[in-house]
């Protein structure tokens, strides 16, 4: 006895030294789960954050002044360590900012009475003599410090002449629109517009315009050389430089206080005209009934301030403004209001940005201020994320999702709206088409079926929900897409007729005689409407064709036109519905068949039908299962990948129709991911759309939880009190 009681209390001590273990492991896997949760969390939240961090102009460097000449030209080397300049003496100056660097000033033309400067990265200067001939110059900057910058002639170190009498010239502007190749537009003293194309065979000048009386105040070329702004006054005309022609475009009056100052941003499709009560507007041309028409599309908050200095970067559609207060503010074309704040040196004469923006020369009495500026995603804001933008050539502010194109002055597009609504789409139609089937089919088989019958469908039902999901999106986009636009109707009208064939049968089966029902096996009755789907389903798909034919004349879909797209929702729906049938099923399922079977039996004794069971007793009792298994189901898909990237066009569009295609969150990512840059801002926003993905499933999932636990213990409380 003793042995034995000693063998009891060792093995009692085994147990619960094995069930210890047991429970830490299962607690701390329960624990390293939620840490890794947070662990990505906090990862894609890292990677976010740098998207809305405000800019900043810090690392400030001086070098002394020992020239009292104005600059007509001010720039910057792309790393910040050299500066240069060119003065009205005609004098080209560079100015270091590194250590141990020799500043070197040369002249570059006996007198200059004129200078104008390409927009883009090539930054080449025209300087304008007194007798009209034109030297093109060009700083040659080296991005290693043992070569010290030169200045350089791409054009050769002759002067062009434009044909006009040697006289100075009024206004000049001119684009580089090749290695050797540069459109100059000029107004000489007979007041006539001139454009010429100046290379290496020489000066090709189209016949001048003559101009109305009066003053020009400013002349601006677009990068490509294809269109003129000319500013009179409030007036503001646009030109068309054809083959061979100059061609008046559009004229309009600017209800402004007198404009003050033209600029080009990047690209050269937007214009900011900046006017002398502080107030800058931003202008492109927008198509519209009547044609292309020059729009004012923004304007931003008004500079306060005298002789307000606007300076624009090289790449990107980025500017700022610099009052005699030494008041810095930094914009950028999609963000509605100042990216930057900041006080710099008082009486400014001048400001430029390097050509990739991350630093700003300031030109003082006293000397030359390099500043680094830190502002590396201006385009990427909270706000323009989920509202609209208005994007350059378009007819009104659209939400729009397009990160790349074949275009170098291209504007990139990050709206999350079409991807979230693609999204939507997605999981809320699979949802409608899963949902019905899964759940009748759940009640049925653990309500009404045969158990020998329930333990083959069961069973299959589950298997089907381990197939691949690349599987079904393949078929979906190869075999379904096809075959769904030739029996479009059929398939739109396929649901109203096949529950007129189930309440047909039914009624059938009714008025069968009971000696004839009573043959049939209880449970096994629904395996009748197997051919009564079909053959309705054969039928429709058969006549279908017929019948569009007959009254449109055209198959349905070529008579929807652009407005039906092969790959769309309904496919997308479908095939991501066929994926979670098998969950929405398993699941209620469970619930239904879990209910206790004394609940069901005592409703059938009182006198309850079968219908009115299921109805007031079994479904309220596994409704938090039920749930559950919905909500589950909805989180699914919303982060499906593969079907939803196989089976729709992936066009990220705002259109909530059936029959358009769509794109999700999830397969954005997998699309854009591979070619986007690391740290990029395309980069960051797909780690955005990432987190919004992972934020909203964890939103779902929780309330789901939640709301299941609350029915159950209602449901559980409730009985209790029976």
């Amino acid at each position: 006895m003793v042995k034995t009681g000693n063998t009891l209390q060792y093995r009692d001590r085994r147990r619960a030294w094995v069930d210890r273990l047991v429970h830490r492991i299962v607690a701390g896997s329960g624990l390293l789960v939620l840490a890794m949760l947070l662990l990505i969390f906090f990862y894609l939240l890292y990677v976010v954050t740098p998207l809305f961090l405000s800019p900043s102009a810090n690392g400030k460097k001086t070098v002394q002044r020992h020239t009292v000449e104005p600059s007509l030209a001010l720039g910057l080397s792309d790393n910040g360590q050299i500066g240069f300049r060119i003065d009205a003496q005609g004098y080209g100056e560079f100015i270091p900012f590194a250590e141990n660097q020799p500043m070197s000033r040369i002249q570059l033309v006996p007198a200059l009475t004129l200078l104008a400067q390409s927009q883009g990265e090539r930054q080449i200067y025209a300087l304008s003599q007194p007798d009209g001939r034109l030297l093109f110059v060009q700083p040659a900057l080296s991005r290693t410090e043992n070569r010290s910058p030169v200045w350089v002639y791409p054009l050769g170190e002759q002067a062009y002449s434009l044909g006009l009498p040697a006289q100075p010239l009024r206004h000049l502007a001119i684009a580089a629109v090749g290695e050797k190749r540069v459109v100059v537009a000029a107004i000489g003293q007979e007041n006539a517009l001139i454009i010429a194309d100046i290379d290496d065979n020489g000066v090709r000048q189209r016949a001048p315009i003559p101009l109305p009386s009066g003053t020009v105040n400013q002349l601006l070329l677009t990068p490509d050389g294809q269109q003129v702004y000319l500013l009179r006054g409030n007036t503001l005309t646009l030109w068309q430089v054809g083959e061979n022609t100059l061609t008046l475009r559009e004229e309009r009056q600017l209800q402004l206080a007198e404009p003050l100052h033209l600029a080009l941003l990047s690209g050269g499709r937007s214009l900011l005209v900046q006017a002398v009560d502080g107030r800058i507007s931003q202008w492109f041309e927008v198509p519209s009934e009547k044609g292309v028409r020059l729009t004012e599309t923004r304007q931003f908050p008004h500079v306060t301030g005298e002789s307000v200095l606007l300076a624009t970067e090289a790449q990107r559609r980025v500017f700022a403004t610099l009052n005699t207060q030494g008041e810095l503010s930094l914009f950028a074309s999609k963000q509605s209001h100042a990216l930057l704040t900041q006080m710099l040196p008082a009486q400014a004469q001048g400001m430029a940005f390097s050509s990739r923006g991350s630093a700003m020369l300031i030109e003082t009495a006293q000397g030359w201020h390099r500043y680094q500026v830190d502002n590396p995603y201006p385009d990427i804001g909270w706000r323009g994320l989920w509202q609209k933008l208005w994007y350059e050539n378009y007819p009104e502010p659209a939400y729009i999702w397009q990160s790349t194109s074949a275009d170098d002055s291209y504007q990139a597009k990050f709206s999350m709206m079409p991807l979230m609504l693609g999204t939507m789409k997605a999981a809320i139609y699979a949802m409608l088409f899963a949902t019905p089937l899964a759940l009748s089919a759940a009640i049925y088989t653990a309500c009404f079926m045969s158990p020998t019958l329930r333990r083959w469908i069961k069973p299959t039902l589950e298997i089907m929900g381990a197939l691949p999901t690349v599987v079904i999106g393949l078929i979906a986009a190869i075999w379904l897409a096809p075959h769904f636009a030739t029996y479009l109707s059929a398939i739109l009208v396929m649901p109203i007729l096949w529950m007129l064939a189930v309440l047909g049968c039914g009624w059938l089966v009714e008025c069968l005689p009971t000696r004839w029902r009573s043959r049939f096996p209880m449970g096994w009755d629904a395996l009748f409407l197997i051919p009564a789907i079909l053959l309705t389903f054969v039928v429709g798909c058969w006549a279908a064709p017929h019948i569009e034919i007959a009254v449109l004349g055209q198959p349905l879909y070529q008579w929807l036109g652009d407005d039906f797209a092969q790959r769309n929702t309904l496919v997308a729906g479908v095939a991501l519905g066929f994926a979670l049938i098998p969950l929405i099923f398993s699941l209620a399922e469970d619930a239904l068949f879990s209910v206790p079977a004394r609940l069901s039996q005592g409703s059938l004794a009182l006198g309850a039908t079968a219908w009115q069971t299921l109805w007031r007793v079994v479904l309220p009792s596994a409704s938090a299962g039920i749930f559950a298994a919905l909500m589950l189901s909805f989180g699914r898909a919303v982060g499906e990948t593969m079907i939803v990237l196989m089976a729709t066009g992936n066009t990220p569009i705002m259109d909530e129709g059936l029959l358009q295609g769509l794109r999700s969150l999830a397969a954005n990512i997998a699309i854009e991911m591979p070619e986007a840059v690391t740290n990029s801002g395309h980069y960051r926003v797909l780690f955005l759309t990432a987190l919004t993905l992972f934020i909203f499933t964890f939103i779902v999932n929780t309330l789901a939880e939640t709301i299941r636990q609350r029915l159950r213990q209602r449901y559980r409380d409730e009985g209790e009190n029976m």
